[in-house]
């Protein structure tokens, strides 16, 4: 009874975990996608759109943050806590960079991928440990 209530635990905070790396990425697509990415300095209305854009990018590189943080906590490999925060790390520093330039896109291309395999690891060691 006790281990089975531990596995429900478990696999709870999993599921909460990969919903946080989730939405993480998704608050920093969106916040891309609003943003967009001008060759010159855009006008007013659309330096309003890049500022607001911008929020959205350091609240998913926040979350991404914590996830990595979680992730470590939880006891999870290195190199998926470190995979899971580099979207956190990359694009905050290419938004801070240049908040108009296509660095964002670029970093976001490069890392959300490797966050997703960070997910899909941990989600297959818990199935691993599961018919074990």
């Amino acid at each position: 009874m006790k281990a089975t209530l531990e596995a429900r635990r478990r696999w709870a905070t999993t599921i909460v975990w990969v919903l946080l790396v989730l939405a993480s990425m998704t608050l920093i697509g969106y916040g891309i996608a609003r943003a967009n990415w001008h060759i010159w300095l855009p006008g007013p209305a659309e330096q309003e759109e890049v500022w607001i854009g911008s929020r959205y990018i350091y609240a998913g590189c926040a979350l991404s943050l914590a996830s990595s943080i979680g992730s470590h906590v939880r006891g999870n490999p290195v190199w998926v806590s470190v995979c899971v925060g580099l979207p956190g790390i990359l694009v905050s520093w290419a938004a801070l960079q240049d908040p108009y330039d296509l660095k964002r896109h670029l970093a976001a291309v490069v890392t959300f991928p490797l966050a997703l395999v960070g997910v899909a690891e941990v989600l297959s060691a818990r199935r691993r440990r599961q018919r074990d």
